[in-house]
């Protein structure tokens, strides 16, 4: 079965992900079997089975060459060529982006990667995730008048400060409510 919150498939199979379909293609494209033929009714269809199954399972040299066959090295975000493109998962791991088709892939220059990693890791979504990179000082909070005596936790805008949950060199786990 597929972890959409996991980058790596490791116990994903081929007969998993694409089991035998008694006269029919396994890929799902709807031909029938003819002659010898036990899974796949084509090359193609064998080929691309094959491939998206390792792009499933996160095999960063099947994405990689599959990406650079779509994108020939451009950034998509800023049209830049890079020698150095990085695939990036369009719909983060930790947003249920894993175990995901190339769909969710893009390249990105270093620099468009550096910003969008930064800006998910600074900005809590709507998503109902935890996060962990927000430098968030109790004392600023109190100061503020954002602690709700009522509930017994502190609140900024949508996120709940958890006072019991554990604190780490003044970064305190946040999470959305």
């Amino acid at each position: 079965m597929i972890d959409i919150h996991i980058r790596y498939q490791k116990r994903l199979t081929l007969n998993e992900l694409y089991p035998d379909i008694k006269g029919y293609c396994a890929c799902g494209c709807g031909k029938k079997l003819s002659g010898r033929q036990t899974k796949w009714a084509s090359k193609a269809c064998r080929r691309n089975a094959i491939r998206n199954f390792f792009i499933l399972k996160g095999d960063t040299g099947v994405i990689r060459n599959t990406l650079f066959e779509i994108d020939n090295g451009f950034c998509r975000k800023c049209g830049v060529y890079d020698e150095e493109w990085e695939a990036d998962h369009i719909i983060a791991v930790t947003h249920g982006g894993g175990g995901c088709t190339i769909e969710n892939f893009q390249t990105l220059c270093k620099y468009c990667h550096k910003e969008k990693t930064r800006e998910l890791n600074r900005t809590p979504n709507s998503h109902n995730i935890l996060t962990f990179s927000l430098d968030i000082f109790p004392s600023i909070l109190y100061t503020a008048g954002a602690f709700d005596k009522s509930v017994g936790n502190n609140i900024v805008g949508n996120i709940m400060i958890c006072p019991n949950l554990p604190v780490r060199k003044n970064k305190t786990i946040c999470v959305p409510i």
